[in-house]
C-alpha cells in the first residue's frame, strides 16, 4: 500500500481545508499515517496529526488508493462496502489494527443491490451517507478511544425504550488499534424519510414572518407575533414535548449503570458552576474581557437542582440537531426527531458521557432560538426578532414542562427551573464564543450578545427568586 498513499504534505493541505478538521486555528506540524485498513480499491487511513504546540489528534480518513488525496466517500462503491461490512457483522484487518462491524436488530432484512447512495451535505464534524430512504451511515472523522455517546445513546433508546423520535440504530463500526482499544468509527441508523433539517425549516418560517411583518409594518405585539408565527410556535411546543419525552426515556432504566439516574450532590453543583466559570474564562481568552464582561456566579444559582436527579442528556442540543417532518401532505401537525448524540465535539469523550442536569439541553435549544432569530435576515426587523424569540422560548419551555411534570430530573419550581437554565445558557453562549472564534469568526458577535443577554437574565431571575 505504500506506493498507493498520498504524500503527507498533500494530506496535510487537504486536512486543513476540511470542515470537520478540528485544528484550524493552529498550523499542522506533521501528519503520520499510523494504520491502513484496505477496503477494495480504497482504504481507511488512521492518521496522527501533530499541531503546532504539541497537541496530537487521530483522524479516520477513507481515501482512494493513489498519490492524490481523494475522499473515498465520494465513491458509492466504497460506501456500499462499508455498509456490507455492517450487514454481515464483518471485520477488516489493517496493518496494525482492525475495523469490526456489528449489525443490530434494527438493520433492514433486505436492501436492493442497486440502492441509491448519496453523500449528505451540511455543516458537520462528521460525514454522512444515505442509502435510499432506508439507512444513513455517519462516520466520525476524529477518533477518540472509547464508546461515542452517539452509539451508546441510540443503542439504549433503540433496545431499552419506546421513544421513537430519534433514528433507530441499525449497526456500527469500531476501529481497534494494535492493543485492542476500541474507538467508534461509524454508526448506521434508520433514515427519517421526508424530513427536513430543523434549523433550515425554522429559518424558512422566520424569513416568511419577517417578510410579512415588513409588508404590514408596525410594532410587534405578543398577540400579533403569536398569530403570524403560529406554525413555528406550535412546532416549538411540540419540540419541547419531544425533548421532555427524550429525557424521560433516558432516565427510565435504573438497571444500567451508564443510564441510571443519580442524585445531584453539592459536589455536582460546585463542579458545574466551576465548569461554567472555566468556559467563561475561555471566552474571555478569545474575545476579551471588554466583550464578555464579568458574570458573577454562585452555587446558589443551582439551588433548584439540589436533591434532583442527574441523567444522560443530549449534550449539544440545538435546532440543527433536529429533523422536522410536516404532517400528511404538508398540512396538519408536524413532528420533530432528535438526532446527533455525540455531544460537543471539542470536549473529551469521558466528559460527554457524564450524567448532568437535563435542563442543560433546554438551555442549548434556547440559545439556538437566538441564533435563528438573528440569522434569518433580521436586519431592520430587530424588534420582531426579539418578540418572536421571547414567544418561541416560552412555547418550547411550556411543551417541555408539560412533558416532564413530576419528573425527578427537573426543578420543582418555575423560578428554580429558570435560574438553572439561565446558568447553562451562560455556559453555552461562552462555549459558542470559543467555537465561533475557531471556526466562523464572522459569527462570533451572535454569542457575545447572547452571553450578555443570558447574564442579565440570570441577574433578573436571581433577584426575583430572592424577593
Amino acid at each position: 500500500m505504500a506506493s498507493k498513499r498520498p504524500p503527507s504534505e498533500a494530506l496535510a493541505g487537504w486536512l486543513a481545508a476540511q470542515r470537520w478538521f478540528a485544528g484550524k486555528t493552529k498550523r499542522i506540524a506533521s501528519v503520520e499515517l499510523i494504520d491502513s485498513v484496505p477496503l477494495g480499491d480504497a482504504f481507511v487511513g488512521v492518521v496522527a496529526v501533530r499541531l503546532e504546540g504539541g497537541d496530537t489528534d487521530r483522524y479516520a480518513i477513507p481515501l482512494r488508493a493513489g498519490a492524490d488525496v481523494v475522499d473515498a466517500f465520494d465513491d458509492p462503491a466504497f460506501c456500499r462496502r462499508l455498509l456490507d461490512l455492517v450487514a454481515r457483522s464483518g471485520r477488516a484487518p489493517g496493518e496494525r489494527g482492525v475495523i469490526e462491524a456489528a449489525r443490530t436488530s434494527g438493520f433492514p432484512k433486505d436492501l436492493p443491490p442497486d440502492i441509491r447512495i448519496r453523500r449528505l451535505g451540511g455543516e458537520q464534524s462528521n460525514t454522512s451517507v444515505a442509502f435510499g430512504d432506508a439507512l444513513m451511515l455517519k462516520q466520525f472523522r476524529r477518533l477518540r478511544d472509547g464508546v461515542n455517546p452517539e452509539l451508546e445513546i441510540t443503542r439504549f433508546l433503540t433496545e431499552h425504550t419506546d421513544f421513537r423520535n430519534t433514528p433507530r440504530l441499525a449497526g456500527y463500526l469500531e476501529y481497534r488499534d494494535e492493543h485492542g482499544t476500541p474507538a467508534t468509527l461509524a454508526v448506521v441508523q434508520a433514515l427519517i424519510a421526508h424530513a427536513r433539517d430543523g434549523w433550515e425549516w425554522m429559518l424558512g418560517e422566520l424569513q416568511a414572518l419577517y417578510a410579512d411583518a415588513r409588508r404590514g409594518g408596525g410594532v410587534p405585539t405578543p398577540d400579533e407575533v403569536r398569530r403570524m408565527a403560529r406554525p413555528s410556535l406550535r412546532a416549538l411546543h411540540r419540540l419541547g414535548e419531544r425533548t421532555g419525552q427524550l429525557h424521560r426515556a433516558l432516565a427510565s432504566d435504573g438497571s444500567d449503570p451508564a443510564f441510571r439516574p443519580e442524585p445531584i450532590t453539592a459536589d455536582d453543583v460546585a463542579t458545574w458552576i466551576a465548569a461554567v466559570r472555566r468556559q467563561l474564562d475561555e471566552a474571555v481568552s478569545v474575545a476579551g474581557r471588554h466583550a464578555v464582561g464579568d458574570v458573577p456566579l454562585a452555587t446558589a444559582e443551582l439551588d433548584g437542582l439540589r436533591d434532583r436527579h442527574k441523567i444522560r442528556h443530549h449534550g449539544d442540543f440545538h435546532l440543527g440537531q433536529t429533523l422536522y417532518r410536516a404532517g400528511d401532505g404538508g398540512a396538519g401537525e408536524g413532528d420533530f426527531f432528535i438526532i446527533d448524540f455525540e455531544g460537543e465535539p471539542v470536549r473529551p469523550l469521558a466528559e460527554r458521557r457524564q450524567k448532568h442536569a437535563a435542563v442543560r439541553d433546554v438551555a442549548g435549544l434556547r440559545r439556538s432560538l437566538n441564533y435563528a432569530a438573528v440569522s434569518a435576515g433580521a436586519d431592520g426587523m430587530e424588534a420582531w426578532a426579539a418578540a418572536w424569540e421571547a414567544e418561541a422560548r416560552a412555547a418550547f419551555v411550556a411543551g417541555y414542562r408539560a412533558a416532564t411534570a413530576g419528573a425527578l430530573f427537573v426543578p420543582d419550581s418555575q423560578s428554580g427551573f429558570e435560574r438553572a437554565v439561565a446558568v447553562f445558557e451562560v455556559e453555552k453562549a461562552a462555549y459558542e464564543i470559543v467555537y465561533e472564534a475557531n471556526n466562523r469568526p464572522t459569527w462570533v458577535e451572535i454569542p457575545v450578545r447572547g452571553l450578555l443577554t443570558a447574564a442579565r437574565a440570570l441577574g433578573r431571575v436571581g433577584a426575583a427568586g430572592a424577593a
